[in-house]
C-alpha cells in the first residue's frame, strides 16, 4: 500500500472508523456466538499441553493503537479498530503494548510530568522528555493493563503472551510496579534473564495458577524482580506481523522495520500450515482473516447430529467432523520416536485406537494439535474418507479432550441470572470488584455486574467482574453472600439442583433472595422450594 493510499484510508477512517460503542459491542457479541469463535476456542484447548513453539496463535500488532481511543490529540494513525478487551474477545492471544517513558499532560497541570504511556512513536527519538511521535495525551500503560486484567479475570483458563515493547528509558522498576499493580498474580515467572524455552506449555502456566507469558524486549531488565518475571526473547517461537501505518512507511524508507504491509486470509492459513507460531494482524476484525486461523474442524462442525456424535474423524479434505464412536474407520497413529504419522493396519470402533496403533510398533493413537501436523496427517491419509482421531467429548457434550490429558474447560458465555419471584437480576452492588462486595437484586440492565457463568468444572458461579460467589463458609440459614477472589475453597462451590443453587458446605441450604424489590439482599437460607430460591438464566 502506498503512503498516498494509506493517507486516504486514514481520511476515510476519520469519517466511518469511529464506530459507536453499541455497534462495536454488537459486532463482538455476534462473533463470540459464531462457529469461528467456537472453533478457535477448541483449538486453543487442544494445544494446551503442546509446547508454545508448536502452537498456532492469532494476535494483534500494536494492540493499544486503536481508533477506539482516538481523539483530536492522540492515535491519529491507528492500527486497530477495536479495544484491547475486544481484541481478546475476538481471539487475540498475543497482544503488544509499547511502553514509552515520556511527557504527559493528564489531569491538573500540577500533575503533569513523565509517565509510562502507550505510544506509537516508531521514530524512537527524544526531544527532552517527549518521545517524538508520542502525544502528551496518549493513554497510560496502566489503562491497557487494566483492560487485559478485566478480560483475564473473566477467562481464567486462557493464556496470553503479553509483549511489552520497551521504550521505558530504563524505568524498569516503574514498569514492574505497574505490571504488578494491574496484573499481580497472573504473570508466569521466567526465572531469570532468558528467552521462552522450547518445552514451555500453556498447561504449565495454568498449573502454576498464572495466565500471562510476559516478553519484554531489549535485553535483561535492570530491575531484579522484573528480570525474574519477564522473558527477554521469544526463543524459537516464530512470528510474522503487519505494520501498515504511515509511520511505518516513513521509517521503512530508511530501515527495515520487519513487518509486512498486509497479511491476507490465505497467508494466515499458509503461515500456520508452514509452522509459523504467531500471526499478528493490524485491523483485526471478524471476517475472513480470522476465519482463516481455523485449521481443524469443518465448517459448522462438530454438530452432534442426532445426538450421538462424540468422536472426531479427519475427513477427505483434512478437516474434522464428529461421528458416532461405534463406526468403523482406520486410525491416525503417531510415532513416539519421530513424531511421523501413519495409518493403522485395520479399522475399528474409536475405542480400539490405542490397540490398533500399538500394532504398528512404538506408535500411539493421536490427534494433530496444530496446522502443520494436520497437513502432515492429511498427506499420509490421502483421499481416504474418514480416519479416527484421538479426540472426543463422550464425558460431556462439547467438552472435547485428548484422553489422558487434563482438560481446562472454557467457560460458557456470561449471562444474567434472574430471581424467579421478582424477575430481577443477581447484581454485584455498585459494580464493585472488591472482595467482600455484597450481591443484591436489581433491575436487569445488561452490565457486567449482572453477568454470570457457572463453571461446572469446580462449581464456581463466576461474575464477569472476575470474582466468584462466596458464602464465607457459613453452614447456617440467613447467611451473607458476597463476591471474592476465586479460590480452591468450598466457600465458593455451589451445585445446581433443579433451578436452585445449593452450597457445597451444606446441600440443604440454597442461595435466597430476601425480598422482591430492587436492592433486596441475596444470601442463603434453608431450601424450601420457594420462587425466591429459583434462578433462571437470561440474556
Amino acid at each position: 500500500m502506498t503512503i498516498k493510499k494509506h493517507l486516504s484510508r486514514l481520511l476515510q477512517s476519520a469519517v466511518i472508523g469511529g464506530l459507536a460503542v453499541s455497534a462495536q459491542a454488537d459486532t463482538i457479541s455476534d462473533f463470540e456466538k459464531s462457529w469461528t469463535s467456537q472453533a478457535l476456542a477448541m483449538q486453543r484447548q487442544l494445544d494446551n499441553h503442546s509446547p508454545i513453539i508448536n502452537n498456532n496463535i492469532l494476535g494483534t500488532h500494536n494492540t493499544y493503537n486503536s481508533e477506539v481511543y482516538r481523539n483530536a490529540l492522540r492515535y491519529h494513525d491507528p492500527q486497530q479498530k477495536f479495544s484491547i478487551y475486544d481484541q481478546l474477545r475476538m481471539g487475540a492471544r498475543f497482544i503488544e503494548l509499547d511502553a514509552h517513558w515520556t511527557a504527559h499532560t493528564h489531569g491538573a497541570p500540577w500533575k503533569w510530568g513523565t509517565e509510562l504511556l502507550l505510544c506509537h512513536s516508531g521514530i524512537g527519538k527524544e526531544l527532552g522528555d517527549l518521545d517524538i511521535g508520542c502525544s502528551l495525551k496518549d493513554r497510560r500503560l496502566t489503562d491497557g493493563l487494566q483492560e487485559a486484567r478485566q478480560w483475564l479475570d473473566s477467562n481464567p483458563n486462557e493464556v496470553i503472551i503479553l509483549y511489552i515493547e520497551d521504550h521505558t528509558n530504563g524505568k524498569h522498576s516503574v514498569l514492574r510496579q505497574q505490571l504488578n499493580s494491574k496484573l499481580g498474580g497472573k504473570i508466569f515467572q521466567s526465572g531469570g534473564c532468558k528467552a521462552i524455552g522450547d518445552t514451555l506449555t500453556k498447561s504449565q502456566v495454568l498449573e502454576a495458577g498464572k495466565q500471562i507469558i510476559l516478553w519484554k524486549d531489549k535485553g535483561c531488565a535492570n530491575d531484579g524482580e522484573l528480570a525474574n518475571m519477564a522473558f527477554n526473547g521469544l526463543g524459537k517461537v516464530s512470528r510474522i506481523w503487519e505494520d501498515g501505518t504511515t509511520v511505518a512507511k516513513i521509517v521503512d524508507l530508511f530501515t527495515n522495520g520487519g513487518g509486512v504491509d498486509r497479511i491476507e486470509a490465505h497467508e494466515v492459513a499458509e503461515s500456520f500450515a508452514k509452522g509459523v507460531n504467531i500471526v499478528n494482524l493490524d485491523d483485526m476484525t471478524p471476517g475472513d482473516r480470522v476465519d482463516a486461523a481455523v485449521w481443524s474442524w469443518a465448517k459448522n462442525e462438530p454438530n452432534n447430529h442426532n445426538g450421538n456424535q462424540h468422536c472426531a474423524v479427519s475427513t477427505m479434505s483434512g478437516r474434522w467432523d464428529d461421528q458416532s464412536c461405534s463406526a468403523n474407520y482406520y486410525f491416525a497413529c503417531q510415532s513416539n520416536d519421530t513424531g511421523e504419522w501413519a495409518l493403522s493396519f485395520r479399522t475399528g470402533a474409536w475405542n480400539q485406537g490405542s490397540q490398533a496403533c500399538g500394532e504398528l510398533g512404538n506408535y500411539r493413537f493421536s490427534v494433530p494439535t496444530n496446522s502443520q501436523e494436520n497437513e502432515k496427517l492429511k498427506a499420509i491419509k490421502g483421499s481416504m474418507f474418514n480416519v479416527w482421531l484421538n479426540y472426543h467429548d463422550q464425558g460431556q457434550e462439547g467438552a472435547w479432550q485428548i484422553p489422558g490429558q487434563k482438560a481446562y474447560p472454557l467457560l460458557a458465555g456470561f449471562r444474567e441470572l434472574r430471581d424467579q419471584r421478582s424477575n430481577l437480576c443477581l447484581d454485584v452492588e455498585g459494580g464493585n470488584r472488591d472482595n467482600g462486595t455484597n450481591v443484591r437484586l436489581w433491575e436487569c440492565n445488561g452490565s457486567d455486574a449482572q453477568k454470570w457463568t457457572y463453571d461446572s468444572a469446580n462449581g464456581f458461579l463466576r461474575s464477569k467482574l472476575g470474582k466468584c460467589l462466596d458464602n464465607r463458609g457459613q453452614t447456617f440459614s440467613n447467611g451473607e453472600i458476597v463476591i471474592w477472589e476465586c479460590l480452591d475453597n468450598n466457600n465458593m462451590r455451589f451445585d445446581w439442583v433443579g433451578n436452585s443453587l445449593r452450597s457445597r458446605h451444606n446441600g440443604s441450604i440454597a442461595v435466597d433472595a430476601y425480598g422482591d424489590w430492587k436492592g433486596a439482599q441475596v444470601g442463603q437460607w434453608q431450601y424450601h422450594g420457594g420462587s425466591n430460591q429459583q434462578w433462571q438464566w437470561g440474556n
